[in-house]
């Protein structure tokens, strides 16, 4: 070992000792240490009983190492100072990345607690503004009196929700983003109670659409251990964004199934006017809409899909698009074996089924 790191330590102080020589240089001390070299091997063989060193044979060998040498030597230097400066080059390159990526991940942690911040300032104000519009809606406390002042209340009131689920939109994908949002909460529920649930949310918004929509709700023998309200909020979300971009008399269709390595896959299938490869990439990413006509008449940050497969994937599972222009969308979220749970029907279930 102390041998090799001699020898390592020789090559690197020659290295170093050519570097600070000029090319020509360098390339002459290495020639000439070669054609010493070759002269010595001739004076060796002599000795060995080889034939006899003449001043002839002894110029000739050091002409020809000279001739044959130097380029090669000269190439090998040029060569040998173009990979050193592209090393440095690289160290550079990889440092100032290095200093960039550190500084994106600043930004973003930055950009993360600021929009949680901003969301919690905002959903104060808001709540009092949907409170007080509802009241005022609903009459609570005593007539208006005047219907122009009933109908603005009522689009105050819709308008404050929508951004109210806006900023919360934000808010949950911030915290994620942060590493703060957890699902410690989880528990076992019921997976048909979920998607009846969101169904029911979503089914005024087809009806105003004239969309279809229509579920294979899961029985009750498929539970899930997870965080009820993230599963119903990535369900409502794949749900109206389905209804949103698909034309009037198209359809909307939820289904389930229990795959054979214990998975199970929920998924929205609609027949609405679909994406390429490249929007399908653009929709995955947050407030990366997809640029299409159908936008301008519906409102929204583009969260649904990002927001979806971030909580899914907090849970261990996964988020699969499939898609084509104008051949519809279909989305599958996949819940992992280890968070399925199969209840085993009792006699009564059985027999009313």
């Amino acid at each position: 070992m102390e041998e090799m790191e001699r020898k390592t330590g020789f090559l690197r102080r020659l290295d170093t000792m050519l570097g600070e020589m000029g090319p020509f240089r360098a390339t002459t001390v290495l020639t000439a240490i070669a054609a010493i070299a070759a002269l010595g091997v001739l004076l060796i063989g002599a000795m060995l009983g080889g034939p006899p060193v003449t001043w002839t044979v002894a110029i000739t060998a050091i002409a020809v190492t000279f001739v044959v040498a130097t380029p090669i030597v000269l190439y090998s230097q040029y060569m040998i100072r173009k990979l050193r400066d592209s090393r440095r080059a690289l160290k550079d390159v990889t440092s100032r990345l290095a200093v960039a990526v550190d500084n994106a991940e600043q930004g973003n942690r930055a950009k993360s607690t600021f929009l949680a911040n901003m969301s919690h300032e905002l959903r104060t104000p808001l709540n009092a503004i949907i409170g007080f519009s509802e009241m005022i809606r609903d009459q609570h406390i005593g007539p208006v009196g005047n219907e122009r002042y009933l109908s603005y209340a009522g689009d105050i009131h819709v308008s404050g929700r929508h951004l109210l689920d806006i900023i919360n939109d934000i808010l949950d994908l911030s915290k994620i983003e942060a590493g703060k949002m957890s699902i410690e909460a989880a528990e076992e529920f019921e997976l048909s109670t979920v998607v009846e649930t969101s169904i029911r949310i979503v089914s005024p918004i087809a009806q105003r659409g004239q969309v279809s929509l229509a579920a294979d709700a899961p029985t009750g023998d498929i539970r899930l251990v997870a965080v009820e309200r993230m599963v119903q909020q990535i369900l409502i979300n794949l749900i109206t964004n389905a209804v949103k971009f698909t034309l009037p008399g198209g359809s909307v269709h939820l289904a389930g199934a229990l795959h054979a390595d214990g998975s199970y896959v929920l998924t929205v299938r609609d027949t609405g006017i679909g994406m390429s490869k490249e929007e399908i990439a653009r929709a995955i990413v947050p407030f990366g809409q997809v640029e299409h006509a159908m936008n301008r008449k519906h409102t929204g940050t583009g969260l649904g899909l990002p927001l979806a497969k971030a909580m899914i994937e907090l849970h261990g599972g996964g988020l699969v698009v499939r898609s084509a222009p104008q051949q519809g969308t279909q989305v599958s979220l996949i819940f992992p074996a280890e968070r399925v749970v199969l209840q085993q029907p009792t006699l009564a279930q059985r027999a009313a089924r």
